[in-house]
């Protein structure tokens, strides 16, 4: 029984990132358009947040967890991580480096190290943010912070490292298909 839940969390927590990426990618492009950079990653983090953090909830319906306070909780948790995540890396490699690293541009370790502090950063801050919804209604489930910023972490920098190993350019179509699809199955499987 627990293993038919863990995989369905898995494939709910797979989907709703991919989703939630994907989504994220088609509100981002033309809200760029119109709009300065700030808003546009306001809303982009918001609407992966969204859609992950509904999809998640989906299986949270046997625990007395409210999904709005899940969902609400992962919009904030992962907007502010992913938005402090990319202000980190930015900042560092301008103080290395002079300009704004460029994933794509990047060679491979570098990469996979980015997606480190990227997953640290913001599963660090999504799994605070849901602790705060799991804390009164499920006290048993323990460690959801550190799980959720370490499990990110290895999710994004796999991604990419296998992205890399398939000969695949990170900005390509199946570069970025392979990375959600990867970082997704396996940020699922950790959490």
């Amino acid at each position: 029984m627990n293993a038919i839940r863990s995989s369905r969390w898995t494939l709910l927590t797979a989907v709703g990132l991919g989703l939630g990426l994907l989504g994220g990618l088609l509100v981002g492009f033309p809200l760029g358009q119109i709009v300065n950079a700030m808003i546009v990653t306001g809303a982009v983090t918001c609407v992966v947040g969204a859609i992950l953090g509904g999809m998640q909830s989906i299986e949270l319906r046997r625990l007395p967890v409210k999904p709005i306070w899940w969902i609400l909780a992962t919009i904030a948790g992962l907007g502010a991580g992913l938005a402090a995540g990319v202000v980190v890396i930015e900042q560092v490699g301008i103080l290395l480096t002079g300009t704004r690293p460029n994933v794509a541009r990047l060679d491979s370790s570098m990469r996979a190290l980015s997606f480190v502090v990227l997953g640290l950063v913001a599963g660090t801050l999504l799994g605070a943010a849901q602790s705060l919804a799991l804390r009164k209604r499920a006290p048993r489930i323990k460690r959801w912070t550190a799980t959720t910023g370490v499990g990110l972490a290895i999710a994004f920098a796999g991604g990419s490292l296998l992205v890399d190993l398939a000969s695949l350019r990170i900005a390509s179509l199946f570069g970025v298909i392979t990375f959600v699809v990867v970082s997704g199955i396996a940020f699922g499987a950790i959490t």
